[in-house]
């Protein structure tokens, strides 16, 4: 099981702070001026985007009159330090962030591939191009910083805690799009054969072209489910406009019903199997 961090008790406490203002009868607006801090801060620390400082903390509790063992659960969360992500070394972007501490936390990765292999699932080789083809004036050096850093992501894979449970439905084309040249895609598809037969928490599913329109033709998108049930699952959809995190019920719903649907037009594992080892042979 993947040991609760930093993001989801940062998204805990955002949640129990929401109840307790608007139970409390506040606006954001009128929280902010209790404390001295802007609305947008408010929100931002009630949607889990910003840790709350102690201070802050000890003051909403009062504005919200606060019962006392809510105000020593909340204190004694945040109290609890834990240690350095391993991700803090790569000075990465807010936004990913984000992301790889919610998918550290994560019990189960539901994801859509549309036009590229998952970034779990990658070479090292396949993943170099990628990111050369998302960046291609880039230095050297920031490629190689990157792709040591979405490399070492994957070790969640293997962890010690309890691997993480990946599900992922690969369109076609994913197979056939020769990233890094055919070289680099047969090793590739080597890799997701190898990693679909022998690894037990890695479920791949490939959906054929001919299986025609899908929900999911707009984008691919991911599904993050957390250990404790009563932790919302968080969709994280991935577009060149920015990267959207989507965490309302109805929104999760939605990716929910769309990623199932997917799994029944898709390939089974056996058959995905047999396909992906087919693309490889015309590929040779």
């Amino acid at each position: 099981m993947a040991i609760q961090g930093p993001v989801v008790k940062r998204r805990k406490i955002g949640r129990e702070l929401q109840t307790l203002r608007e139970t409390s009868g506040l606006t954001i607006e009128e929280a902010g001026a209790k404390i001295g801090r802007s609305d947008s801060t408010i929100s931002r620390i009630e949607n889990g985007k910003r840790n709350v400082q102690l201070i802050e903390l000890k003051g909403l509790l009062e504005a919200y009159d606060a019962p006392a063992e809510t105000r020593e659960v909340l204190l004694n969360m945040l109290s609890g330090a834990p240690e350095e992500a391993w991700w803090t070394v790569f000075d990465l972007p807010p936004n990913l962030d984000t992301y790889v501490g919610l998918e550290g936390e994560a019990a189960t990765l539901r994801a859509f591939g549309l036009g590229s292999v998952h970034s779990l699932l990658r070479t090292e080789d396949y993943a170099r191009a990628v990111l050369r083809g998302d960046s291609p004036s880039a230095p050297a050096g920031e490629i190689e910083t990157l792709l040591k850093f979405h490399m070492q992501r994957q070790q969640v894979l293997t962890r010690d805690s309890g691997p993480l449970d990946l599900i992922v439905v690969l369109d076609e084309a994913c197979l056939w799009r020769q990233v890094g040249g055919l070289d680099c895609q047969r090793e590739q598809l080597k890799h997701l054969i190898q990693q679909a037969e022998e690894v037990p928490n890695i479920v791949v599913q490939v959906l054929p072209y001919t299986k025609g329109a899908h929900s999911a033709l707009t984008g691919a998108f991911t599904i993050l489910d957390f250990p404790d049930p009563t932790e919302p699952a968080v969709v994280y959809v991935d577009s060149p406009g920015g990267n959207l995190y989507l965490q309302k019920a109805k929104d999760a719903r939605r990716f929910d019903q769309s990623h199932s649907r997917l799994r029944g037009l898709a390939l089974d594992e056996h058959e995905s199997v047999r396909f992906m080892k087919t693309v490889l042979k015309e590929m040779q």
